[in-house]
């Protein structure tokens, strides 16, 4: 796009020259960048026309391997589009997206040319994928996501149209980059979705070069990023922020507090991000029940307007009439001489994001990273690739189908009533996979759940910005807990289920105790556990109801059943296709499919079992 295409080895080397320029370090005794290789086998150690990163030694844990100054990241807060974005209400992945392609513009200009020269003009996403392609994924999770993604960019790009029209002269289609052109902005839509890490809660999700050249193993990862995420949300420092000031032991309780106001202690996301673009940045794509990014503002009050530099702002009503064209640029200008990644000592006050050796690696072989506890259907929509073993698989299934399944099990009443209560209790029931959470963490959960009040939880139903929770059959083939905690709750007897619909602080009581149940009785046939035994061991406080456990695995056998009709056959995929690209995408939404069935498979050969031993007399 912005970027002349040039030979692997010449990519490399600028790329490697821009690594020594900007402080970017990594252990050249221990691992080198190289372009694609084979091995003796003829299989490919890196991706074709890709670069990767190959073990030259045996790595060991917790071995340090890259240090990447933040300084060096692409990041919206931090570019030189900054102001605009904070005029304009913009953040988010809309507006990584639109500071990439300013920087692709710049073309040798941009501080970045050396890293955004290596990339790819596009990562073949299912988003770009034609007619044709799409669908070998018919009746896939990813095939019903991408029905709405276009929509949702055609949407990011008529923001963009707006932004361009406002500040023409800082927007200028050069060096490859049309902003009028909506191919441009796919590709580069693309390449954020596909590449983007979560760096910390001032700079959000960024483009972090070096750790996007290790490629992605779902189960056998050996290196993962680690980053200090509590930083100044004014200027993005680790250390000597000079927005704060030291506090002594004689400060007041509101000193402290103040003085909390400038950091952030939000969650860490796993190279998370970059699935919606929206005029606020917030993440509105279509991956449900997948984690997003969160919004990188704490909604505090900022006693005085600075710029990310922590610079004062002045007031441009107070300022004398200029030419609207200069001040556009210097919107954009002011830092472009201070942009460069270029390190000093000040620099390191912004502190670094370090790749390090969690699983060992052998001489030769390539180095993987981790973007995260991720199904195939979450890799495949966000990164393009689809891993033929994945512990995380899940299979998303439609609110209106287990309100159906509710309905034929007791009445249409009651499947009505259970939609009123998952309605006022979105947060609770937020997308989550069992996978990604530690027994530690739900107990804390719990507790606070229950020292919620009722006015609390009747906020919930008021809460329009909470996305409904997702359900789904997760590998190796359990429905998710949340989903057979509301299926006891919902076939309930009736005195049972009318004090959880009427009574929230009831149906907070029982939620974590019957999502207790669950984790054991599953854990348990997982470790090979008879029925039987199984349902003992997690009922060992009479929890639920033998028959109410057998009604549930019933409802959730018939729900992977209908998921599996609505998935259908391979018929779609009888002729493999010539074309090296459409090759690749032939056989990731095979294996998508074939991962998809699977985990649907299981869930119907272990949960009808479970039926009919639970049920019988």
């Amino acid at each position: 796009m912005a970027i002349v295409a040039q030979s692997g080895e010449e990519t490399l080397r600028v790329l490697l020259e821009w690594f020594e320029k900007n402080k970017v370090t990594y252990n050249e005794e221990a691992i080198k960048v190289v372009t694609q290789q084979q091995t003796q086998g003829g299989s490919n150690i890196v991706s074709p026309n890709g670069i990767g990163v190959v073990a030259k030694r045996a790595l060991i844990d917790e071995e340090p391997l890259v240090m990447i100054p933040k300084c060096a990241v692409i990041s919206s807060a931090s570019s030189a589009l900054a102001n605009i974005f904070e005029d304009e209400g913009l953040g988010g992945s809309l507006a990584l997206c639109i500071t990439v392609m300013y920087e692709m513009a710049q073309g040798d200009e941009s501080p970045w040319y050396g890293y955004l020269q290596s990339l790819p003009r596009r990562a073949d996403i299912p988003l770009l994928w034609d007619a044709e392609s799409l669908k070998w994924l018919a009746g896939t999770d990813v095939g019903k996501w991408v029905e709405r993604d276009e929509k949702n960019v055609r949407d990011d790009f008529g923001v963009l149209q707006t932004l361009v029209a406002d500040y023409p002269s800082v927007f200028v289609s050069q060096n490859g980059v049309r902003w009028d052109d909506f191919e441009c902005f796919m590709d580069t839509t693309s390449l954020v979705s596909s590449r983007a890490f979560m760096v910390d809660e001032f700079r959000g999700n960024s483009m972090v070069p070096f750790a996007d050249i290790f490629n992605h193993l779902t189960s056998a990862a050996n290196v993962h990023i680690e980053s200090e995420e509590a930083v100044c949300l004014l200027c993005g420092n680790e250390f000597g922020c000079e927005h704060t000031e030291p506090l002594d032991d004689s400060d007041d309780e509101s000193e402290h507090e103040d003085h909390d106001d400038c950091e952030s202690h939000g969650d860490h996301e796993d190279h998370e991000g970059c699935e919606s673009h929206g005029e606020s940045g917030s993440d509105e794509w279509s991956d449900e029940g997948s984690e997003g990014s969160e919004d990188e503002s704490d909604g505090e009050e900022i006693p005085i307007l600075v710029d990310c530099n922590g610079i004062p702002v002045i007031d441009s009503s107070d300022d004398m009439d200029v030419d609207d064209d200069d001040d556009d640029k210097d919107k954009a200008s002011d830092k472009n001489e201070d942009d460069s990644p270029k390190m000093d000592d000040d620099d390191m006050l912004s502190g670094t994001l370090d790749m390090v050796v969690y699983q060992p690696c052998n001489a030769g072989s390539e180095v993987f990273n981790t973007y995260g506890d991720h199904g195939s259907a979450y890799l495949l929509h966000r990164y393009g690739f689809c891993d033929t073993d994945n512990d995380f698989d899940s299979v998303a299934l439609d609110t209106s189908d287990i309100m159906q399944a509710i309905s034929v099990a007791v009445s249409e009443k009651r499947a009505a009533d259970v939609a009123v209560i998952i309605a006022r209790s979105k947060r609770m029931l937020g997308p989550r996979h069992r996978a990604h959470q530690s027994e530690e963490d739900e107990d804390e959960e719990e507790d606070e759940e229950e020292e919620e009040s009722d006015e609390e939880d009747e906020s919930e139903s008021e809460d329009e910005d909470t996305p409904p929770p997702a359900f789904s059959i997760d590998a190796p083939g359990h429905p998710d807990l949340n989903l057979t905690t509301m299926l006891v709750l919902s076939l309930a007897e009736e005195s049972v289920f009318d004090q959880v619909f009427k009574s929230s602080s009831t149906f907070r009581h029982f939620f974590p105790i019957i999502r207790q149940f669950w984790t054991l009785f599953q854990a348990k046939l997982d470790s090979g556990a008879s029925v039987s035994a199984a349902f003992r061991a997690a009922n060992s406080n009479t929890v639920v109801k033998k028959h109410t456990v057998g009604m549930v695995c019933r409802v959730a056998h018939q729900l992977a059943e209908a998921r599996l009709a609505q998935l259908g056959d391979n018929s779609i995929l009888k002729n493999k296709p010539a074309d090296p690209i459409l090759r690749a995408r032939w056989e990731s939404a095979k294996q998508l499919r074939t991962n998809e069935a699977s985990v649907l498979q299981m869930c119907i050969k272990r949960y009808k079992k479970a039926a009919t031993k639970l049920l019988s007399p």
